[in-house]
């Protein structure tokens, strides 16, 4: 089995040639840097082999957190409601538990689920009683459109990023909302930990942070403001650990109190309208 893609030569969110070798993690993985638009990414990047291999394997206990992430998955959810007070049809990528899905039923949506796995799917439509689909998001015909799309932490893990969001905004009615939650990379303990790493203080579980076992891409505000904005204009960009279901509840309280402003939190979300 392949473990990696070629090497890419230029930078996939904004076509620039102008990369270079920004850092290495300790399993190897090299992150390169886009000197133009600033997005960071794995590169060479994971076969797709590699990664299915990866996920078919995969095994998380949730379990110890399930009030957490139900928690934060309804304090996303009550984000785009804000956005969206008739409630239609709204489809997550990634359904995970399907936690957020039963929640937004609750709520009066028509709610659609999405897995890769097919075997997955059918477990949690068959215990949900909604329609998850199955398969490679980009080539599934879908003929219904939504009225609002949810991916919590999936968008890092996606080879393609651009074309999964040309097909979102292809979904979407007007006026319709993405809503998107994933790491800063630029938070305030990834920060201090690179510069430790980069004067050679820390010396181990280098760029840990980056979790290069399965994210491909690392983004900042910034930079998921210029990934989105071909297709969406931008809402608001969150900063807070609500979007991380693992962070303490005392922590969240602290640091979004004092904190909240500074877009320097390890999780972000980001809020944005169709164009």
């Amino acid at each position: 089995m392949i473990k990696y893609d070629p090497p890419k030569i230029i930078c996939e969110i904004c076509g620039s040639r102008n990369i270079y070798k920004f850092h290495e993690s300790e399993n190897g993985a090299q992150i390169f840097k886009c000197r133009d638009c600033k997005t960071q990414f794995m590169n060479p990047q994971y076969s797709e082999d590699h990664l299915n291999h990866y996920y078919s394997t995969y095994i998380r206990d949730e379990s110890f957190k399930e009030d957490n992430l139900i928690e934060a998955q309804s304090y996303c959810l009550s984000i785009v409601e804000s956005q969206v007070p008739d409630k239609g049809n709204l489809l997550e990528l990634g359904s995970g538990n399907g936690y957020l899905l039963d929640i937004a039923k609750l709520n009066g949506w028509k709610p659609f689920g999405h897995e890769i796995d097919c075997i997955s799917a059918g477990k949690l439509s068959e215990r949900l009683g909604l329609e998850i689909l199955c398969g490679d998001f980009l080539t599934l015909e879908i003929d219904k459109t939504f009225d609002a799309v949810i991916m919590l932490h999936v968008l890092e893990h996606l080879k393609d990023p651009v074309e999964h969001l040309n097909k979102i905004s292809g979904l979407l009615n007007k006026g319709g909302v993405l809503f998107i939650a994933l790491p800063n990379i630029e938070s305030r303990s990834g920060l201090v930990k690179l510069g430790l790493e980069k004067l050679k203080i820390k010396k181990k579980n280098i760029a840990a942070y980056y979790d290069t076992e399965h994210h491909l891409w690392y983004y900042t505000p910034a930079t998921i403001r210029k990934l989105l904005e071909k297709n969406f204009d931008v809402i608001t960009v969150y900063s807070g650990d609500r979007f991380n279901p693992v962070r303490g509840k005392l922590n969240t309280i602290i640091e979004e109190k004092i904190f909240s402003k500074l877009l320097w939190h390890s999780s972000m979300g980001i809020l944005a309208v169709k164009k």
